[in-house]
């Protein structure tokens, strides 16, 4: 049932380096440069791919999205090319330049900097940050999750292992620069920051897919794309109040998640050719028990498992991260996507499971119009006065 996995595996690779994220320069010619790289990746043409992202490189020095693909780029090719981890680790490096450099005599004038500019950001939305750090730090929980999925194995060298240990790299560094992040702000008690994160791991998750891929594959897909609005919408809300290095921090990142997104789309999208009515009744089982997020279990020191979590959702709702409307949206995205409508030879179940799907967004609409999101003042341990 499922052998087909390890088969998208390599094509996947390439989706995940290149799929869109909004374009950091303001250079024509370094834009002009990357597009046609991402074209020549798509034809598998690494040697074009990379002269071109060099000439973007060239035209914009800056031009983080191009060093952050050419990084890519020369990691699926290192094991046949002498020399290149070293150079995906200087292009990772200076893609990620954005935290203030201890080594340098501006460091001190820099961090000052970040804990004038934080005082600007209302508490509400240094929740959601916090919020959305611990989400990123509990990953040995998700690893440990998609490792242990049925019809895969813990083979170092397969495929699967491959993307997920590629995958748990990826997300472990953006907990890292949103930790150091916060800890330079001068707005967050990271001690007890520590504590909701090592309860959040130790508390685990269970999201109703248990180990089938199928169910795993709609779930990731779904919560990827709720990632990336969150972090994305923060980068808006970070840019209007001249927050830059907070507002280009939480692009790279939210950039990231829409490429672990696209990955699982077209995952879920090969299995519908292959296995139509089972990855329809799939889809509807998730979205049937709701799409719950990683820190669902949120909570402070002393508190009970969960008891965070209500409070936290209706700030990030609040401050316009993550609503309601968003999950609407998403799954719009993934009926539309997916083509759902035009899938055929379904069995009688699954045609059932289709029409609930196609359905199910103007319920929800109709149902979140009606919610009032409380302006409730909750007190978060989590947050120093500014």
């Amino acid at each position: 049932m499922y052998k087909f996995i390890s088969l998208f595996l390599t094509f996947i690779f390439i989706i995940f380096f290149t799929a869109s994220a909004q374009i950091a320069t303001t250079s024509k010619k370094a834009t002009k440069y990357y597009k046609s790289a991402q074209e020549a990746l798509h034809k598998r043409d690494f040697d074009a791919s990379n002269k071109l992202l060099e000439k973007a490189i060239h035209a914009d020095p800056n031009f983080f999205n191009a060093h952050y693909q050419l990084a890519g780029n020369y990691y699926l090719l290192r094991r046949d090319k002498p020399g290149y981890m070293k150079k995906a680790e200087k292009h990772y490096r200076r893609a990620a330049e954005i935290l203030p450099n201890s080594q340098k005599d501006s460091f001190i004038t820099e961090v000052e900097e970040i804990r004038e500019l934080s005082k600007e950001l209302h508490d509400d939305f240094w929740v959601v940050l916090v919020g959305d750090t611990i989400t990123e730090e509990a990953l040995p929980t998700y690893e440990s999750w998609l490792l242990d999925l049925d019809g895969v194995s813990q083979d170092p060298d397969n495929s699967w292992a491959k993307w997920v240990r590629t995958w748990t790299a990826e997300e472990n560094r953006h907990g890292d620069v949103l930790n150091k992040y916060l800890y330079l702000s001068g707005r967050v008690n990271m001690r007890e920051v520590e504590i909701s994160t090592q309860h959040l791991i130790a508390d685990g998750f269970d999201i109703g897919t248990s180990t089938d891929p199928y169910k795993n594959f709609v779930y990731t897909s779904f919560q990827e794309l709720a990632t990336y609005i969150s972090h994305n919408n923060v980068a808006k809300i970070a840019r209007k109040k001249g927050h830059k290095a907070l507002a280009k921090m939480s692009k790279i990142i939210a950039g990231d998640e829409m490429r672990h997104h696209q990955a699982y789309s077209h995952f879920v999208k090969e299995i519908f050719k292959i296995d139509a009515s089972e990855m329809m009744l799939a889809f509807q089982h998730m979205m049937k028990h709701k799409i719950v997020m990683p820190a669902m279990h949120l909570r402070e020191s002393f508190g009970g498992k969960s008891s965070l979590f209500d409070d936290f959702s209706t700030v990030a709702q609040r401050v316009g991260v993550y609503t309601g409307f968003d999950y609407i949206d998403i799954l719009k995205k993934l009926n539309t996507a997916w083509e759902i409508d035009k899938i055929t030879n379904l069995t009688p179940e699954a045609e059932k499971a289709r029409d609930y799907l196609m359905k199910l967004p103007e319920r929800m609409n109709r149902i979140t119009e009606r919610i009032s999101i409380p302006h409730t003042k909750f007190q978060f341990k989590w947050m120093l006065p500014a």
